[in-house]
């Protein structure tokens, strides 16, 4: 159609000089009755050949597209060619329309040369609703945006539903508003977004159905299937024991269950969406984009990946486009493309990025992690490990605190994550365990944002002076100092005590660590490479003289009776969290420690000061 971006400006320059010329020949008075029409259509060519100009190249002219983007660019090429040598007229009330639509289709070639799913995540607040809501402005009929829906009613008088036919339910779909921020502030305009989109909905498929279903009775051939059929085909997948009733004169649905009949508003907020999604999906036109804002709206996961699999399965010739943030979503979309929302601004400022595979970083994390902007913290553990009850409390005001297993997690996904600022903006902070990491290995850390504790375990924070004294609400200070004393002295003998079985976990530590880093290369060996592989492993592994460091370590500690030094190599947080603090200071210690500090302001203040300074100075400095 046009070979260049060249060829395109070219012609509607062309065609606006046309109009001047048409202009300059008319007499005074007709120059004075059009002169406002011709100077609007002379204004829209100018926006339309600037906006061609500044922010087209020759790629969007290109066959390196997919198929359905090209049709989606040419049937707009068309509807610009079919104007061509049309009036004053015919071009005022056509170009206003094809400029939205051009906005519309250069915004979406970010979908260009994307064939499948599509999953567009990023942070709260980057403008992923406001993308949609700038999709749905456009009266192209392959762009079908959902809203994210979040009321929906049927309602049996609003006025003119029986009127409603499919072309203009769709046009006005396209008018519905996004999403309200708050409800009491709209609440006529959410009667006629909400309400009335469900009621027309409602009211086309029950007039589909008495349509189908009378010209059938007249014994016409080769009708298709109602679209009610097809959504209680779906529905039924979903939730077999819910009966739909459709009563054609009144153009309204009954629902019954258990034996029970109420009104379709009788239906959850969840099973309304499902309607209301299935509806929607089945009436979009052949060969559509379906773009679908928060998917999961008022849906469980077991619900809302049964039921977009299934739509998925329905329209084949359709390409479903997300707008979430949900991770089990997220996750739930196989082969699927996955773009980063870096940020938007209307009409077509998109700054994104199509994420890879190949990332170091599982996708379901970042996912899970986008919609905070605060600062992230990785910590060892999971949600109900002492780790995440104890930084969540030290560190929730200053960023999110995620859990990640172990410390080869932490390190790897800070590393990453930070790897990724230019998708995210963002910062990523790491806590791992001391683990018998030596000064050189703790520093190194430090500089990848990833902070060690000054102790073996994160348990042995509980036994803390502060914390330990927090403890003993009732004792006066002198009983709680000699209390304290003891339960360190307890530490020390326990740790003297149980020295061979401190450099035993230790060196299994160290053993597994290398084990870790260390597999074999070869992905069919021989026996001779295995028996070759273990033996170089031997070599490199030297157990006596690993079992030598470790035991000086351990014996220069405890000679010194260095508390702090003692809690570096101390391994036996069972035996001395919930043993000697039960027998020493208080019955069920490890509980009574972890909420003092869930509970104490001025504890958590001073534990998070003492022990990660460092961090606490850069996470104020954000």
């Amino acid at each position: 159609m046009y070979s260049s971006k060249k060829d395109l400006i070219e012609k509607l320059e062309s065609e606006k000089k046309r109009l001047q010329d048409n202009f300059s020949q008319l007499d005074d008075h007709g120059k004075e009755v059009v002169e406002s029409q011709y100077q609007q259509v002379d204004n829209y060519f100018s926006t339309l050949i600037d906006l061609i100009h500044n922010e087209l190249n020759d790629e969007f002219l290109s066959d390196n597209v997919t198929i359905k983007y090209k049709n989606l660019r040419n049937n707009w090429l068309e509807s610009l060619s079919n104007c061509y040598d049309s009036n004053i007229y015919v071009y005022e009330t056509t170009l206003p329309q094809i400029l939205e639509n051009f906005k519309v289709i250069k915004l979406f070639s970010f979908i260009s040369k994307v064939n499948a799913t599509t999953v567009i995540i990023g942070a709260n607040g980057a403008g992923k609703s406001s993308l949609i809501n700038e999709l749905r402005k456009n009266n192209i009929d392959e762009m079908y945006v959902l809203p994210a829906q979040k009321l929906l009613y049927f309602v049996s008088n609003m006025h003119n539903r029986n009127g409603i036919i499919k072309e203009k339910y769709i046009q006005d779909l396209k008018e519905v508003n996004i999403k309200y921020d708050t409800i009491d502030l709209y609440p006529t305009e959410i009667a006629n977004d909400f309400s009335n989109t469900f009621t027309k909905l409602i009211t086309l498929l029950v007039k589909d159905y008495t349509n189908i279903v009378t010209r059938r009775s007249r014994n016409e051939k080769d009708l298709p299937l109602t679209l009610w059929d097809r959504v209680e085909q779906i529905w039924n997948q979903i939730f077999p024991d819910i009966i739909f009733e459709l009563e054609p004169d009144d153009r309204v649905v009954k629902v019954e269950q258990n034996g029970s009949k109420y009104s379709i508003n009788g239906l959850s907020d969840g099973e309304r969406c499902i309607l209301f999604y299935i509806g929607n999906v089945l009436l979009a036109p052949e060969n559509s984009y379906i773009i679908v804002d928060e998917p999961e709206t008022f849906l469980n996961p077991a619900v809302y990946n049964e039921l977009w699999d299934l739509l998925i399965s329905e329209r084949p010739d359709c390409q479903f486009i997300f707008a979430s943030h949900n991770m089990d979503f997220v996750q739930s979309r196989t082969n699927a493309t996955y773009i980063w929302c870096k940020k938007f601004e209307a009409p077509y400022d998109l700054d994104y990025q199509v994420l890879e595979e190949t990332q170091e970083m599982p996708l379901s994390l970042l996912t899970e992690v986008s919609g905070t902007k605060k600062p992230i913290l990785f910590c060892e553990g999971t949600k109900t490990s002492i780790d995440y009850q104890i930084y969540s409390k030290l560190f929730s005001d200053f960023c999110f605190v995620k859990p990640v297993q172990g410390h080869k997690q932490v390190i790897q996904h800070t590393k990453a994550y930070n790897n990724l600022q230019h998708l995210h903006g963002n910062t990523a902070y790491g806590i791992i365990d001391n683990d018998w990491m030596n000064e050189s290995s703790i520093q190194e850390q430090k500089e990848q944002n990833i902070f060690v504790l000054p102790f073996n375990e994160v348990e042995m924070m509980l036994v803390d002076e502060v914390v330990v004294k927090s403890c003993l609400p009732f004792d006066d200070d002198k009983e709680k100092e000699r209390k304290f004393k003891n339960f360190q002295q307890s530490i020390i003998e326990s740790c003297k005590e149980n020295k061979e079985k401190i450099i035993s976990i230790a060196l299994k530590k160290r053993l597994d660590e290398f084990l870790e880093g260390n597999c074999i290369e070869n992905n069919k060996p021989s026996k001779e490479d295995v028996e070759e592989f273990l033996k170089s492993l031997v070599d490199e592994f030297d157990a006596s003289l690993m079992v030598d460091n470790i035991t000086s370590i351990v014996e220069a500690s405890l000679d010194s009776s260095d508390f702090s030094a003692i809690l570096k190599i101390c391994n036996l947080k069972n035996e001395i969290i919930n043993f000697r603090g039960n027998t020493e200071i208080v019955p069920n210690f490890k509980d009574k420690a972890l909420r003092r500090i869930a509970l104490d302001n001025e504890l958590t203040k001073e534990l998070r000061h003492k022990y990660f300074e460092e961090l606490e100075m850069k996470l104020l400095d954000k």
